[in-house]
């Protein structure tokens, strides 16, 4: 009976992805026809008998209120959608990530943890396949996009340090727990036997999870589940825009006529008569037997079309919290606000990713054994201000005149060899600033300038 219905399931597959598509299908531009799957099937089910919650965790996605289905893809698609990815996981992707190992003595602070496999594994390269740039960047985007990301992590044997990560879908994952209550991660790579990997307390991880914002704690949600209407109403935006100038920029009409038809035929060759001639947008119609060119329907101005696409712009950045001067909407920025704006993106939205990105490989990448020699992870946001060489400099000379930093260690931001003989290593203070004196009393002048002070090094016959 088994094999029965498989066949049956396979014909029907194969029967719906040979079929030719009617033509009011339009698809937008890089997008492909699906192609049903058992998958598919088993997740429209759970839409037509009112399970949404499981539909939408499945990774399916219902009608908009627009009537515009918002999938992955037809989001991807629209262009403040990808901006919004983009500037968020690019930017993520870029900043320096260093691993340090923080000293037993806090006096002596951190230090590079260059011993460490996965010191250079998040510096330069995960695995064969990404750099590390592009390993971040693209974890980033199905965070953002939806709400989690995933990473096998490849261990040393017996030890259990961690050596390389490796990339997985979000769509290869799925989350559970064990009679015991353990949190379980169940991997199905291809048609690969699908492989479990439970999350043992004091045991060192196997999967890398990153998570957006949730009501869990164990999964983040979907950005573009959750914005399916804005986005739908986005794209339902565009695409009537599209439809406008495909035709010409000419609105639906409709053709009155003082006189009936005799009969069908003649209506019926009279309309295709006209549609032959005149389904070219820019032809012009010849009117004649006292036809009234009547079109029906809102101008685009009386729509607010182009107010309409600029509100989109504003609320899909709302959703991802995205500045939109980010995204190239420079409506709303000026000369005296566009310095705040990006210092408000850095500080409210990338801050947010950074810290998840520091914590979770601190949670995940981790042995108990190393969270107790004080590992961590932190990004260095002075790269923000490579392109920013005034600022760069003044923050510099701030640090040189108050002795948070030396030469040397300037110069190592910028990248430069330290000045020879170990003349740069030196901190200095301006030579006017003091420490003040305990229980309020007065300041006293240098020893130099006190009476009978003399300098040792100049009294004759020293």
């Amino acid at each position: 009976m088994f094999p029965e219905i498989a066949s049956r399931i396979k014909a029907l597959i194969e029967n719906y992805s040979s079929r030719s598509e009617p033509p009011s299908i339009t698809r937008l531009p890089g997008e492909t026809k699906e192609v049903l799957s058992v998958e598919a099937i088993t997740t429209d089910w759970y839409l037509r008998n009112g399970y949404q919650q499981i539909y939408s965790a499945l990774g399916g996605s219902g009608i908009s209120w627009s009537g515009e289905r918002v999938t992955l893809a037809r989001a991807l698609n629209h262009s403040v959608v990808w901006a919004c990815n983009r500037i968020i996981s690019e930017t993520v992707g870029f900043i320096p990530l260093v691993m340090l190992q923080a000293d037993k003595d806090p006096d002596k602070g951190k230090d590079l943890a260059l011993k460490h496999p996965m010191y250079q594994a998040l510096k330069m390269a995960p695995n064969d396949e990404m750099t590390a740039m592009g390993f971040r960047e693209t974890l980033t985007s199905h965070c953002v996009l939806q709400g989690n990301a995933y990473a096998r992590i490849i261990r040393r044997s017996g030890t259990g340090v961690a050596m390389e990560m490796q990339l997985l879908l979000p769509k290869q994952v799925r989350t559970g727990r064990d009679k015991a209550g353990q949190l379980v991660y169940i991997v199905k790579d291809g048609n690969q036997q699908e492989k479990s990997f439970t999350l043992i307390k004091n045991k060192p991880q196997d999967i890398f999870h990153m998570r957006g914002l949730g009501d869990n704690g164990t999964q983040g949600f979907s950005v573009i589940s959750m914005a399916a209407q804005s986005i739908g109403t986005a794209i339902a935006t565009e695409k009537n825009l599209g439809e406008f100038f495909q035709h010409g920029g000419r609105l639906p009409y409709v053709l009155e006529m003082k006189q009936k038809f005799r009969n069908q035929q003649d209506f019926d060759r009279f309309r295709a008569d006209w549609e032959a001639t005149y389904s070219i947008p820019h032809k012009a119609p010849i009117l004649e037997n006292d036809t009234i060119y009547k079109p029906i329907g809102l101008s685009a101005k009386d729509a607010q079309l182009l107010e309409t696409r600029l509100f989109s712009i504003h609320e899909i950045c709302r959703w991802f919290l995205v500045s939109p001067h980010l995204v190239g909407d420079l409506s709303r920025a000026t000369f005296s606000n566009i310095e705040q704006l990006a210092l408000e993106f850095v500080k409210v939205t990338l801050s947010a990713w950074l810290t998840r990105w520091e914590q979770e490989l601190w949670r995940c990448v981790l042995t108990p054994e190393e969270k107790s020699q004080r590992y961590l992870w932190k990004h260095n946001l002075n790269a923000l201000l490579r392109g920013d060489f005034p600022s760069r400099m003044a923050g510099y000379a701030t640090m040189l005149q108050n002795g948070i930093a030396c030469q040397d260690e300037v110069r190592d931001l910028e990248d430069w060899n330290p000045i020879p003989g170990g003349a740069g290593s030196a901190y200095h203070i301006q030579l006017n600033m003091q420490t003040l004196p305990p229980e309020g009393g007065a300041l006293l002048p240098p020893a130099a300038a006190q009476p009978g002070a003399a300098d040792v090094g100049n009294t004759p016959g020293a």
